[in-house]
């Protein structure tokens, strides 16, 4: 059985700046706002949302025998998080100035899956954002945070500037975490006012067709969008929220920025190869920009 203490030694030890514990089990509520939600056509170009929506919403189907979810939170907040100069027409989200976070936490969660004795691959499974879990449900429901009006979960003290990552292992724990209660969105609608191109719903949810960071990092096509400036991702519900303001940066030196976006202005971007993109922005979450093209 998984001792509790031991866990929060190894996710803390690992680098995780938040983490909670849950049962393996079926996200009814969740998967129907999903459902919903692809009813809805609002997973603009992104076909692959239509595929394994049951594993999605239930660990057990991604490991035979699982029994509890461990759900890790680091932030990678930076300098670049703050927001660039307005006339700044390059800009870059601030997560793609590190190193590529899938990589770093697939790192950090075999470390901890180790330190418990799951040496078995088998006998665990990790899971970042590539693998189909829905890790932002289970955030709330380990008690890191709330879904914030930009959809995004958002810590008290780290704000959302965070990235996740959960370790389904088929072991039981002698305590389960507590949902977070609460929401540090009511009476704020700043994301939404601040969203350049409206794509934040009042449900909380994402319309991907207006999405700036869908139509610069997934979605491939040449139709003309307006992306305010951003080149890569956008993060311009996060630089306003309130509880951005007030959290710290980084203490995990893996999510030190690699990449100075104010070195490359628009015209760089507009005169990069992607051979050229491949090869400068190689371990970053950058790479992917030219991945298809």
């Amino acid at each position: 059985m998984l001792n509790v203490k031991k866990i929060s030694e190894l996710m803390f030890s690992a680098g995780f700046d938040a983490w909670g514990v849950v049962r393996a089990e079926e996200l009814s509520d969740a998967k129907a706002r999903f459902v919903r939600w692809l009813e809805e056509g609002s997973a603009y170009r992104l076909d692959y949302l239509h595929r394994n929506v049951d594993k999605r919403f239930d660990p057990r189907l991604l490991l035979l025998g699982a029994k509890s979810v461990i759900v890790g939170a680091v932030s990678y907040k930076n300098r670049f998080s703050q927001g660039y100069e307005p006339d700044f027409d390059a800009r870059i989200a601030s997560y793609a100035t590190a190193d590529d976070y899938h990589t770093t936490l697939r790192e950090m969660l075999r470390e901890v899956a180790v330190g418990l004795g799951l040496t078995d691959p088998k006998r665990v499974k990790v899971c970042v954002d590539s693998v189909p879990l829905a890790e932002k449900s289970l955030a709330q429901l380990s008690g890191i945070g709330w879904i914030g009006r930009n959809s995004l979960i958002i810590n008290p003290k780290l704000g959302s500037f965070m990235v996740l990552g959960a370790l389904i292992v088929p072991e039981e724990c002698e305590e389960y975490s507590e949902p977070f209660e609460g929401d540090g969105c009511v009476g704020c609608g700043r994301c939404l006012l601040r969203c350049p191109t409206g794509a934040i719903r009042p449900d909380r949810s994402i319309n991907t067709a207006l999405c700036i960071s869908n139509r610069t990092i997934e979605e491939a096509s040449e139709e003309p969008f307006d992306t305010r400036g951003w080149v890569f991702g956008c993060d311009e519900c996060q630089t306003c929220c309130p509880h951005n303001a007030t959290a710290p940066l980084h203490t995990n030196a893996r999510f030190a920025p690699r990449v100075n976006p104010t070195d490359y202005d628009s015209n760089f971007w507009a005169k990069l190869t992607p051979e050229e993109g491949k090869t400068l922005f190689e371990g970053t979450p950058l790479v992917r920009k030219f991945k298809n093209r």
